[in-house]
């Protein structure tokens, strides 16, 4: 029981040095665009440190993160939860916003070893086939306002053109966290409901719950 204890005192110290790292980087700029911001940066670092993760999942024959965990790590599932008492309801917005896959923090579920293989061998650069955008296939939500994207369709090819650092996607869907803050946050081991620290959900990855308080500041401090 006490190691229990121990290891979530650690995840909420963890959070809080995380956020005061957060406060750091914004208080010291005025920048107001979260991905010209400076603390985009961290943003990407966090994002990226799951998703080599993935990767890893990938080559090593795991089993494969799945993209609705990782929509419930970011807390979009959870704003519709009866345990939250509210009466608002947030909707996934449209959107055609461009997508750097070389610099963005971006987060994809390839989930097929082989495609994944075709798709580094077949797209890219420097084997003369260059990574195209295709409507139809990849799809994807831009994440207000951390600007982190979930990819949930053409995985294989955004993934690639990630690690080839080259391409770009646009964001099809919109999703704004901003309004779910009045209601819920994420303690470093749950998310809870605000109005009475109801436990909702025990977060799988802890860094991509902490990029929802990340977002919290931001919205604090009109980034976005």
């Amino acid at each position: 029981m006490f190691l229990f204890c121990n290891e979530d005192k650690k995840k909420k110290e963890r959070l809080n040095s995380v956020l005061k790292t957060t406060h750091n980087l914004i208080k010291k700029n005025d920048i107001k665009d979260v991905r010209k911001n400076p603390v985009y940066s961290l943003i990407r670092a966090m994002s990226n440190y799951h998703l080599y993760d993935i990767v890893r999942e990938l080559y090593e024959d795991e089993e494969v993160t799945d993209v609705q965990s990782i929509y419930k790590d970011i807390g979009e599932y959870l704003i519709n939860s009866d345990k939250l008492n509210n009466s608002k309801s947030f909707e996934l917005g449209e959107s055609n916003i461009n997508i750097d896959l070389s610099k963005d923090a971006i987060l994809v579920c390839a989930w097929n070893k082989e495609r994944f293989v075709n798709a580094l061998l077949n797209i890219g650069q420097n084997v003369g086939n260059l990574f195209e955008y295709d409507k139809i296939n990849h799809m994807a939500t831009y994440i207000y306002p951390i600007g982190l994207t979930i990819v949930y369709n053409g995985n294989h090819s955004t993934l690639s053109g990630i690690l080839k650092g080259e391409g770009t996607i646009q964001a099809n869907q919109t999703y704004d966290l901003v309004p779910t803050y009045d209601y819920m946050y994420f303690d470093g081991i749950y998310f809870k409901n605000k109005m009475n620290d109801e436990k909702l959900y025990k977060v799988a990855r802890f860094e991509i719950g902490a990029l929802y308080e990340i977002g919290r500041i931001l919205a604090e401090n009109g980034i976005r």
